[in-house]
């Protein structure tokens, strides 16, 4: 009988070792903001990409003619950068008129996504 509990309670650790923790992870927000150059002027027409640096997921928004973007995001903090747009007509000449750094991630640029609109100036 001893031998019973005995392997009966190796089989439970074992279950429980092998069963995994699953993380919810939070759901997406609307997200909305604006593109501006160091001049203040708008930059549109291209792709405004979010990495997560935490937990979410990746996410790409079109940005308007007039510097205005709009999508879903799980809340936390993102790193940014541009890319071509595949929508706008003038997809290349507008990509043309940001910096190249800016074109290639990085985690010294980043947003917080959760606290409100997301208002960018490129440097």
């Amino acid at each position: 009988m001893r031998h019973i509990h005995l392997s009966f309670a190796l089989l439970l650790v074992a279950l429980i070792g092998c069963s995994s923790a699953t993380t919810k992870m939070a759901e997406p927000v609307p997200i909305s903001g604006s593109l501006t150059g160091a001049d203040g002027q708008p930059v549109g027409n291209v792709l405004l990409m979010l990495q997560p640096t935490s937990s979410g997921f990746m996410v790409g928004c079109e940005v308007d003619k007039d510097g205005k973007f709009t999508g879903e995001a799980v809340p936390g903090s993102y790193a940014w950068f541009i890319n071509r747009s595949a929508k706008a007509t003038d997809a290349d000449a507008a990509l043309a008129k940001v910096k190249e750094d800016l074109q290639r991630g990085s985690l010294d640029r980043r947003v917080t996504v959760g606290s409100g609109p997301l208002d960018i100036k490129l440097p």
